[in-house]
């Protein structure tokens, strides 16, 4: 069941690829560990795949701007480190891999300033 999603949030753009080794099962295990009350999947209106790419794009938005990791080789072995319980992040010649990064950027941000009015 692989599959990939794209997601745009206030906070950040990012495209994820998930393999097979990514079933509903574990899942459905990490959204009950980490988001016990459903509020994930009730945002996603029920969307399993979307509550769990929304998860693990929040934790790698976190990893890659907290602590000011370069790339996302670095960004996905530091995930790997810190986040045991999710499936493998995928790093150069990795063949067992659950996650892999297609892109994760911040949201642009946007200022509007008032322009003086001309005579």
């Amino acid at each position: 069941m692989a599959f990939s999603i794209k997601l745009n949030t206030p906070r950040y753009s990012a495209e994820l690829a998930f393999s097979s080794l990514v079933t509903n099962a574990v899942m459905l295990a990490l959204l009950a560990k980490k988001d016990p009350q459903g509020e994930l999947i009730d945002k996603c209106n029920g969307n399993i795949k979307a509550a769990f790419a929304t998860l693990a794009a929040d934790k790698l938005f976190s990893i890659h701007h907290v602590h000011e990791v370069n790339g996302p080789a670095h960004t996905a072995r530091r995930f790997n480190t810190i986040c045991r319980e999710f499936p493998l992040i995928f790093t150069e010649g990795m063949k067992d891999w659950g996650i892999k990064i297609i892109s994760l950027e911040a949201s642009p941000h946007f200022e509007i300033q008032m322009l003086e009015e001309s005579a």
